[in-house]
């Protein structure tokens, strides 16, 4: 008795030409901008075009909102080409998040237990190590169960997400005391603070000179990852392995490549880069620690990483679309446009951009093949429609 294939196949497409894909993403990209303009007027009451400003406004209305867009779309940039090594290799790392969060963890418990004890140029290097170090480790942690027992890695690292957060949380309420949060780490010395600000900053100071070395540092710092991801996948031998393994495990190991090995390093790898942005937060940004300090950008990144296809290059343009929409979907509910327009509201605006870009993206990349032999069901499935070879 032969086995019975599916009627309906998802297969990806041989060639799509650049002028296809450009019109059906600014296509789709238009259409989402029509139905997000209904949706502001028929929620809103109101002309919805004014609306369009307060977006913009969001990011670009002044140098510290563009200072604050550039540090969300490094940090989201960051953590994307985090991820990137580990999903060419088909390693489905959700723990992004957890593992920013033990990074920030490390680099905080070096700022809080040697501040004072060494100097801040070497307190520096020490947290950075110690952060690039505990995020690398955490990650290591799901690969290794993976290569081992051939665990689900989704769901391993997911879940390694929520230990982190209990981790942060019990030495947070540690080192708090009886105040009612942590607040900012060595406010007076700046011990461990990677700006190199001293002496008193007013807001005029902070404004051109502390947002501008926050930001400018990190910013080098993730645009030399992107180039260097890029050499890495596409020029390095470990490149070439992990994308041996993604492709098929069994010929990775037909040509000899280490599996277990290729996969314990590439999420070493994976985790001391999103160990490097959580010391950003700490060091950097924020300059304290919280369970919620990676912002939901670890989950964030996985939509950023599949959308660009894992191409380090094309992922600026996603992070620095979705940080656009985000900044400017807050500011929208900020003003005074319209008090049906709040926080969810907004949001289902972003949703709108999103799912429409995912959408576009799959059509793009795959098509749908009906069974040849199903000539009836091809009929009714595809009347009126230009069918070509069984597929649509």
């Amino acid at each position: 008795m032969t086995k019975k294939g599916p009627l309906i196949r998802i297969v990806k497409r041989n060639h799509v030409t650049w002028k296809t894909k450009f019109f059906s993403y600014v296509g789709t990209l238009l259409g989402a901008l029509v139905l997000s303009v209904l949706f502001l007027w028929i929620v809103s009451g109101k002309n919805p075009f004014p609306a369009l400003g307060y977006i913009v406004l969001g990011s670009f209305e002044n140098k510290i909102k563009i200072w604050s867009m550039l540090k969300e779309l490094v940090l989201l940039l960051g953590i994307g080409l985090a991820l990137v090594p580990a999903y060419k290799m088909r390693f489905w790392n959700i723990g992004a998040q957890g593992q920013v969060l033990m990074g920030a963890l490390m680099a905080s418990m070096c700022m809080i237990k040697l501040a004072g004890k060494v100097p801040n140029a070497l307190l520096v290097v020490i947290e950075l190590f110690a952060a690039i170090t505990g995020g690398a480790l955490f990650a290591y942690i799901p690969a290794f169960f993976k290569s081992k027992w051939n665990t689900n890695e989704t769901l391993f690292t997911l879940m390694m997400n929520y230990i982190a957060v209990f981790v942060v949380t019990y030495f947070t309420d540690v080192w708090r005391g009886s105040k009612s949060s942590l607040g900012t780490i060595n406010p007076n010395t700046e011990a461990g603070w990677l700006s190199f600000v001293t002496g008193n900053k007013t807001i005029d100071t902070f404004t051109k000179t502390y947002m501008n070395q926050q930001v400018l540092i990190p910013m080098v710092v993730v645009i030399f990852l992107m180039i260097l991801m890029h050499f890495y996948l596409k020029y390095f031998k470990h490149g070439y392995e992990l994308t041996v393994v993604g492709d098929s495990i069994s010929t990775a190991r037909y040509t000899g490549i280490n599996v277990g090995h290729v996969m314990r390093r590439t999420l070493f790898l994976s985790g001391a880069i999103c160990g490097l942005i959580g010391f950003f937060y700490v060091s950097c940004f924020d300059h304290t620690i919280s369970g919620s300090t990676s912002g939901g950008y670890g989950f964030t990144a996985v939509i950023v990483c599949w959308l660009s296809n894992f191409n380090p290059f094309i992922m600026v343009i996603y992070s620095f679309l979705i940080i656009f929409l985000q900044k400017g979907a807050r500011n929208l509910s900020n003003v005074s446009y319209a008090p049906a327009l709040n926080e969810y509201s907004t949001e289902f605006l972003i949703f709108l951009v999103i799912i429409a870009l995912l959408l576009v993206t799959f059509f793009v990349r795959y098509r749908f093949q009906v069974k040849p032999n199903s000539k009836k069901l091809v009929r009714t499935l595809t009347k009126g429609l230009d069918l070509e070879g069984g597929a649509l």
